[in-house]
């Protein structure tokens, strides 16, 4: 029989066991992602039949609001940045009217050579903020690059720009301000993809903006995916990145500052690259975070795959979870006839204006690319298909 003094000592560690397990009980239940039942893949835009010349592609994850006479402006567009439209998410169809195109300028400091609207937000639907992927390719400018490869000579910012008729326009600054730019110019460490790419979708929570942005690094900043943050969306100085203590980082536009005393971001963890896109789960009150990533040999995943991530303020991100595995744009099979990129989640019936909250059953949209001779022409689609969140049994 166990002793009064050795019950003594035993009763603070089952105490401690107790809590530990009425904690565990009481977390957030945890959910996951998954295809709905039966569903079926469909087409939104058919670039067979509905383009407007060859290039007119899906080359970016697709993003929607309401605009102020209640219609659906979405654009996932190529740098010749055109509308899809329709009195419904799920019925939106092309069109050839350009929202905005850049000047394919040879001056990087304009950051004007090609430009995809990223990122939108509208609080009445006809005044509309946006973040801008603005590409230079050194390459195709004579003389700005030493090397040859596209790649080697990619150089990238986010800037802002506005619409102030619903999305039909956007007009930039001139200089167009800068959101998220590497503290050094095009020519510096050519050789490699450089800059800030491809923000998330812009969401609001307790009264600020947030966009989650990837770099490559370089100059004292680390690769991964840094979190901005602004605090008054109309005004585009106002985004800041956090720097691992709060939201201090303040882009510095390295053709016009002085970057030396410039501050990098600190990429969130889990967060492996581009972020597609981020939501909020009604039911859970959760953020949801989709990636498309590469062939990861290590999970036996050989073509690549769509991911996710469950975060409850934005900052600190679940392991990642596969949705669905197939070929993606990195794939490197040349028996492939297809491959995916640009996943997106967002649910037609979400009471946000910008598609910012998703229920238990958004879609997936995604750019479908038709490969041939195991390379990926212009012939891509834009496809949904259904999926689920649903609730983890203990």
């Amino acid at each position: 029989m166990r002793s009064a003094r050795s019950f003594r000592h035993t009763a603070p560690l089952l105490a401690a066991l107790l809590a530990a397990s009425f904690a565990a009980a009481a977390e957030s239940p945890r959910y996951r992602l998954e295809l709905a039942p039966g569903a079926q893949e469909e087409i939104v835009f058919d670039w067979s039949k509905e383009r407007c010349q060859e290039w007119h592609i899906p080359d970016a994850p697709l993003r929607a609001f309401r605009d102020d006479k209640g219609e659906v402006v979405a654009f996932a567009s190529h740098h010749r940045n055109r509308a899809l439209i329709g009195n419904r998410l799920d019925r939106i169809k092309t069109t050839c009217t350009i929202s905005f195109e850049a000047k394919n300028s040879a001056d990087p400091s304009q950051y004007s050579d090609m430009s995809w609207i990223a990122a939108t937000w509208t609080r009445n639907g006809r005044d509309v903020y946006a973040l801008m992927h603005d590409e230079y390719h050194a390459d195709q400018h004579p003389g700005a690059c030493r090397f040859k490869a596209g790649m080697a000579c990619w150089y990238n910012v986010v800037t802002a720009a506005r619409s102030q008729d619903g999305g039909a326009s956007f007009k930039v600054d001139d200089p167009p301000t800068v959101v998220a730019a590497p503290t050094f110019k095009q020519d510096v460490d050519q050789g490699r993809h450089r800059g800030f790419f491809n923000p998330s979708n812009i969401v609001e929570k307790d009264g600020a903006w947030y966009a989650l942005i990837a770099t490559t690094g370089g100059n004292g900043q680390k690769g991964g995916t840094c979190l901005y943050r602004s605090t008054d969306i109309t005004d585009p100085k106002a985004w800041r990145a956090f720097d691992g203590q709060d939201f201090t980082v303040r882009a510095v536009d390295p053709y016009r500052e002085d970057t030396s005393q410039a501050k990098p971001c600190q990429p969130l963890k889990v967060l492996p690259t581009v972020v597609g896109s981020v939501t909020r789960h009604e039911a859970s009150g959760q953020w949801l975070a989709i990636f498309h990533l590469g062939p990861d040999p290590k999970q036996g995943i050989a073509g690549g795959r769509v991911a996710y991530s469950w975060s409850k303020d934005l900052m600190k991100w679940s392991p990642l979870q596969t949705l669905l595995t197939h070929p993606t744009m990195w794939s490197k099979d040349c028996g492939d006839s297809v491959r995916y990129s640009y996943g997106a989640i967002a649910d037609p019936a979400s009471p946000s204006r910008n598609f910012e909250t998703t229920g238990d059953e958004p879609y997936l949209f995604m750019t479908k690319m038709h490969v041939a001779n195991c390379k990926m022409g212009p012939q891509r689609d834009l496809v949904r298909i259904k999926v689920r969140i649903v609730k983890e049994t203990p």
